[in-house]
């Protein structure tokens, strides 16, 4: 512990107004923050564009089978990604993993100038790119910090990734009538390209006391994509995380189905009327606008509220807030298909699963071993997650062709779904309590250095600290807050003034008949537990010494 940072830097300080920070983590959730940043800018961009890419020259049903093609290809590509990764490091893989999206789009590039149509399979190979490039930040995110750490900073973290999602897609849409989406997509290659020098100094910059644990010694390992299945199917928290997000996919993809079929008809109908412009453009614009105001809400919510319901209600909690919404979100609009108020269910929806849930999410791998987090999260992210497109894929075609379903008939599908995910949701919320204090109880801090007594001299002014030392907390990544009160009091005496962050008083000895004062100094923890030690403030003599 000597080794570790004591002292807050003017960052560290900064970003302390949105979550508790310990010593010098500021510079690596920078780090990671800016690594979100510029991973989540190519990603919108790529995204906005892929739209009218698709939707220009065919229906919105297509849309529903491109998902269900991309859960197809990566049963394909996941085996190749678990022979690489046994045969890589970790910051390695991600490289190459980066690089290798590169020369994808680099690919499509040159076939989209060229006049080739590269429509749905784009759409496919966004939906592939999302999947593995978003897992493997947040899987080396979680292996860096430990448990406490990871639960305070990846809703900093976040708010990287959630202001790439906010600026990409309003721009791309303001953009896209004038440059065409060729020069976008080669810009969003630059971004991307500029992730790869942060993989390693993101890394290094975790101080001591914030590392994750690493490799836990005799872990099982699991080898390759079906490794991953067989650990996913053996072990009952990461099945439920996997059907947590099975549900979750297939929920929101069948409102982006009702969402984007909508978007459609009034694309059809506006041409139609007197004045109308291009579909392409229209929809183009519909979707930078929807993209803006769903990133808009998520920043809000990541920067000023995610902490504090994960603080408040824990992970696990947190969990529970999204399928609420949806419930109540579908059950509406099954009883009332329009399209302002599906429009505004998605952004809620949306908007919560970028922010609240996304950070949820991600934190909820944080008590697992390092096998669970690469090789379990990898298979559920990439294969349940996508199952989840299959599965809305097939009803979204069972419902059009052989039940003839409208809107109405899809939001109540939802619904019912909503229902589901709400419980397993709920289980899930009572593992992870389990897990989280297997691997972190939480210690209440100890005090090891009484502050005992000080000699002031009535009518002059003094100033002291207390050694930082004073309270030592005895769990890795958790974070301390200072105060001090007078004994019997809620406050300090006027004369006196304490810097929770240095642990120094200052002030001048009140004159008169003062005798002394007693006060309680308090250290507490992220989780609310505290130590105390009293410090006595004695009169003294002009040139008497506390």
């Amino acid at each position: 512990m000597v080794d570790w940072p004591t002292r807050m830097t003017q960052l560290d300080r900064f970003l302390g107004r949105f979550t508790r920070l310990r010593p010098a983590e500021g510079r690596s959730v920078v780090a990671f923050f800016t690594y979100a940043l510029l991973m989540m800018l190519s990603y919108y961009i790529l995204k906005t564009i892929r739209e009218p890419l698709l939707l220009t020259g065919t229906s919105a049903e297509i849309k529903s089978y491109a998902y269900a093609a991309t859960a197809a290809a990566l049963l394909v590509i996941v085996p190749v990604y678990g022979f690489v990764f046994r045969h890589t490091g970790k910051q390695q893989l991600t490289r190459y993993v980066t690089a290798f999206f590169l020369l994808n789009l680099l690919l499509f590039w040159l076939a989209g100038r060229s006049g080739l149509d590269i429509g749905f399979l784009y759409y496919v190979w966004v939906g592939v790119f999302s999947v593995f490039i978003t897992a493997q930040f947040w899987g080396f995110a979680a292996d860096s910090y430990n448990v406490k750490s990871g639960q305070r900073l990846f809703p900093l973290i976040m708010v990287g990734a959630t202001l790439g999602g906010l600026l990409a897609p309003s721009l791309t849409g303001a953009l896209f009538p004038s440059v065409g989406p060729w020069l976008l997509m080669f810009a969003a290659m630059i971004l991307l390209a500029l992730t790869l020098p942060l993989v390693g100094w993101a890394r290094r910059l975790v101080p001591p006391g914030s590392q994750g644990a690493g490799d836990v010694p005799g872990e099982r390992a699991h080898g390759g994509f079906w490794g991953g299945l067989a650990l996913v199917f053996s072990d009952r928290y990461l099945f439920l995380l996997a059907l947590l997000i099975l549900l979750l996919n297939w929920v929101n993809t069948t409102g982006e189905y009702i969402l984007a079929e909508l978007v459609v008809r009034q694309a059809d109908a506006q041409l139609a009327s007197a004045g109308g412009i291009p579909k392409a453009d229209y929809i183009a614009a519909f979707y930078g606008t929807f993209f803006f105001t769903v990133n808009l809400l998520t920043l809000l919510a990541q920067v000023f509220l995610v902490a504090r319901v994960i603080h408040r209600l824990g992970v696990g909690g947190a969990a529970l807030v999204l399928p609420l919404i949806s419930l109540v979100g579908y059950g509406l609009v099954a009883f009332f298909p329009v399209f302002s108020l599906i429009r505004i269910v998605k952004i809620m929806e949306n908007s919560t699963d970028y922010s609240l849930m996304n950070t949820t999410r991600h934190a909820l791998y944080l008590p697992l071993t390092a096998a669970q987090k690469y090789e379990g999260k990898t298979t559920i992210e990439a294969f349940f997650w996508r199952f989840g497109d299959l599965a809305q894929a097939g009803a979204i075609y069972a419902g059009l062709h052989w039940l003839s379903f409208d809107i109405q008939q899809f939001a109540l599908v939802n619904m019912l779904l909503s229902i589901g995910w709400l419980l397993v949701a709920y289980k899930l919320a009572r593992g992870y309590r389990a897990k989280e204090q297997a691997v972190s109880l939480n210690h209440p801090p100890r005090l090891v250095r009484r502050p005992g007594q000080r000699v002031l001299v009535p009518g002059q002014p003094f100033e002291f600290a207390l050694p930082l030392d004073t309270f030592v907390d005895p769990d890795q990544g958790d974070v301390l807050t200072f105060s001090a009160h007078g004994e019997g009091s809620d406050v300090l005496p006027s004369w006196l003034h304490f810097d929770p962050e240095t642990l120094g008083f200052s002030g001048t000895a009140p004159a008169g008949d003062w005798t002394g004062s007693r006060i309680v100094v308090r250290a507490t923890d992220f989780d609310g537990a505290w130590a105390e030690g009293q410090l006595l403030l004695e009169r003294g003599a002009p040139g008497s010494r506390g």
